[in-house]
């Protein structure tokens, strides 16, 4: 892509997020780009754990799209990854979801209010607001909080991530949300050890919640997440925590 065609998709979103043509967009994908993204997220992953689930693999095309997300201020492409994951399509994921339970909490994996202050938004918590309207769910922002800010994870190996989110979320005692008792759905953007999921799950455990799950949009190969940040740095990508 040439620089006019990159200031022109920064700013106006008129060139495919995936392969930089300018034909019709859906918004952010021309139609060869999105029949691949709903192509990849047909079923969804199993990370390793029988309670978390992951709606994409990371690939090149959903590595340029949660990217887009994360950092060039395009929310709304977290509710584009679920309506055209398998969830949005009526597919397994959402069988799986529904599952789990009927009428379940949707939790964002909350940000520190200082990246919250810089970006605006929470990508996560836009995930978990389309999750929650394609499964008749409902959002709750008010649950989990993150109490300490850390630094980004990408070049750290599984053992450290676990060390580097320890204790950095809190969540509040499940007798201000008696409701919530028998399940939530803890939603992130990218799993890839789990730690930081796993960190949300042991908070809300201590607060009294008994059911928890993972929905995560992306998962990736912890053994290339350090390769993946080395080439977003060298493409100009500020790549920093949550």
């Amino acid at each position: 892509m040439n620089l006019k065609d990159s200031i022109s998709f920064f700013f106006f979103g008129n060139v495919c997020t995936g392969c930089g043509s300018s034909q019709k967009l859906d918004p952010w994908l021309c139609p060869s780009c999105k029949e691949e993204l709903i192509a990849c997220g047909e079923r969804p992953i199993w990370p390793g754990k029988e309670d978390a689930i992951c709606l994409f693999p990371m690939n090149s095309l959903t590595r340029k799209l949660i990217l887009a997300m994360k950092y060039k201020g395009m929310q709304k492409i977290a509710s584009y990854l679920v309506a055209h994951s398998s969830v949005g399509r009526k597919g397994e994921a959402l069988q799986i979801l529904e599952s789990w339970g009927k009428n379940m909490a949707f939790l964002p994996v909350p940000v520190h209010s200082a990246r919250m202050r810089e970006r605006g938004y929470n990508q996560s918590e836009q995930a978990a607001l389309e999750l929650a309207l394609q499964c008749n769910g409902k959002l709750q922002t008010n649950i989990l909080k993150r109490r300490i800010y850390k630094p980004s994870q990408t070049l750290l190996g599984s053992n450290a991530r676990s060390l580097n989110v320890a204790g950095a979320f809190e969540a509040k005692n499940i007798e201000a949300k008696p409701e919530l008792k028998n399940g939530v759905v803890v939603v992130d953007d990218v799993y890839t050890t789990g730690a930081t999921t796993a960190s949300c799950a042991r908070a809300l455990k201590r607060a009294g919640f008994e059911s928890i799950k993972i929905c995560a949009l992306l998962y990736e190969m912890p053994a290339s997440a350090a390769m993946d940040i080395a080439a977003d740095k060298k493409l100009g990508w500020r790549t920093e925590e949550g």
